[in-house]
């Protein structure tokens, strides 16, 4: 079983392609997906990283065409690694393991320019009197 996981963003710097001893083709990049949170400063971005690394072929197409700030959609399977750090002190971390990709715009200029997403429109307000629950037992039925 894995976990799959989709991220859209931006390259943080170009692919860098290496080979490993029997000639199978490794790519690494940095992805950076933008979210948002409100607090009591108004609304705030936050930036989250991710380490993109892909084989074969897909590492071949991936350095040939993407670029740092390209604009993507990477869809893989998340995997977990431990390390030791030069002071021998244990690390884990986790990495996308691409599966697939494609460009998230048609052109280089609109990658570097986000549009602006505005914020969702409040819900309609509903007659709560007129709602009922179906049944008194909580999560009947739901599993």
């Amino acid at each position: 079983m894995s976990t799959s996981i989709s991220i859209l963003g931006n390259t943080g710097r170009d692919v860098t392609l290496r080979y490993t001893e029997k000639g199978t083709p490794v790519a690494n990049f940095p992805i950076a997906s933008n979210s948002f949170k409100n607090s009591p400063e108004g609304r705030v971005k936050i930036t989250h990283w991710f380490n993109v690394t892909a084989f074969g072929k897909l590492a071949e197409n991936l350095a040939a065409s993407v670029r740092k700030g390209s604009h993507l959609l990477v869809q893989g399977r998340l995997a977990f690694s431990p390390w030791l750090t030069k002071d021998g002190e244990p690390r884990a971390g986790a990495e996308v393991v691409l599966q697939s990709y494609e460009f998230a715009s048609s052109s280089q200029s609109e990658a570097s320019e986000p549009e602006e997403i505005p914020e969702p429109a409040a819900p309609a307000e509903t007659d709560q009197s007129s709602l009922e629950p179906a049944t008194t037992e909580p999560f009947v039925d739901q599993f």
